[in-house]
């Protein structure tokens, strides 16, 4: 008997008119743990990144000053709608416009789940 379990990822419903209330959710679901960042960079490339703001997973992952990075960026908001984040592919701290995201999901799996 096949045992096998085919799982998908679960897009997530984000979009709103107001732009805080997409930057308030964005920072909710990227603190949460990884989710799937679809959004389009200045240069107008679509990027798909898996991210995270949640600190135990960048202190796992990435350094302190990732953390401290990232902890520091929740005070420049101020409209921009800048969002910064531990991007898991880079290894690094990562940001994007709230404006430009396209699509967030939760991934089907998680890099904890592929050890």
């Amino acid at each position: 008997m096949n045992t096998t379990t085919t799982r998908t990822r679960i897009v997530l419903p984000f979009f709103t008119d107001s732009l805080a209330v997409r930057h308030n959710r964005m920072m909710s679901l990227l603190d949460s743990g990884w989710v799937q960042v679809t959004y389009q960079k200045g240069d107008g490339q679509i990027a798909c990144r898996l991210a995270t703001r949640n600190p135990t997973l960048v202190a796992a992952y990435g350094c302190e000053s990732d953390r401290t990075a990232i902890s520091r960026s929740d005070t420049d908001w101020n409209a921009t709608g800048i969002v910064y984040y531990y991007d898991y592919t880079k290894g690094s701290i990562r940001s994007f416009y709230v404006q430009d995201v396209i699509e967030v999901a939760i991934p089907a799996d998680c890099p904890e789940n592929n050890h």
